[in-house]
């Protein structure tokens, strides 16, 4: 499997004080740990941020990071062994939302066994690289269409696919329309199989004798997410 991945188009970062890490990424959400130039693969399992304001009303407002009792929790990685990760040792973590791929810089701060997981420091600044919409995985797989809760009605190929939605190749658009939502079955070029994941009809164009779908996934599958990372992971 091979992806064409031009390089981003906007770039920017936001503080965590105002845009937390975790309001981007949910628990069981794929991360990239890189240290020392590898990549280790390993899933979101939590952060803890410190309140430390109260406002007349009596809530809480979360104005300043505080290292010592602000993380982020990650499964350890399954390679952890043989990497031999250095307390306090400089780490960048990767994670894919809604086309962005964005990144913080961190420092391990210590291991817990029970569970098996690292804990990391609060990131102050993440940025992020923000992709076209149009900027998709290109590659070519099967698909089977479905109408929501229904059978299957129409057999297409998925000509690119994000984390967001996917392009579909038809023979005929017949009895889809813009707004229709469908459920899609597919195996990713991983090996991967993904059943009945909902979806929206977009948009809909002939080309060439054939017809173009574009749909949005209407669920968060980490399956899609983790192979479209796995595709977009040479960003930085």
């Amino acid at each position: 499997m091979s992806a064409s991945i031009r390089p981003p188009v906007e770039t920017g970062s936001f503080y965590t004080t105002t845009t937390p890490v975790e309001k981007h990424c949910d628990v069981g959400d794929p991360l990239i740990i890189e240290w020392k130039g590898t990549r280790y693969r390993t899933l979101m399992r939590g952060a803890k941020v410190e309140t430390i304001a109260t406002n007349l009303l009596g809530q809480k407002a979360r104005l300043a990071i505080l290292h010592d009792t602000s993380f982020i929790l990650t499964d350890m990685p399954s390679n952890y062994a043989a990497a031999g990760f250095e307390f306090n040792s400089s780490l960048t973590v990767r994670f894919l939302r809604n086309g962005k791929v964005y990144s913080f810089k961190t420092t391990l701060m210590r291991v817990h066994n029970q569970p098996p997981v690292l804990v990391l420091e609060y990131p102050e600044m993440v940025e992020y690289h923000n992709m076209r919409s149009d900027e998709r995985m290109g590659m070519i797989f099967p698909v089977q269409i479905a109408e929501n809760g229904g059978a299957v009605i129409k057999a297409g190929a998925i000509l690119d696919i994000s984390a967001s939605g996917v392009r579909i190749g038809l023979e005929s658009r017949e009895g889809i329309n813009v707004g229709a939502r469908l459920n899609l079955s597919f195996t990713l070029p991983n090996g991967t199989s993904v059943r009945d994941l909902a979806s929206s009809v977009r948009n809909i164009s002939e080309e060439g004798g054939k017809y173009l779908m574009g749909s949005i996934f209407l669920r968060h599958e980490p399956a899609v997410r983790a192979f479209c990372y796995e595709c977009a992971s040479c960003l930085e």
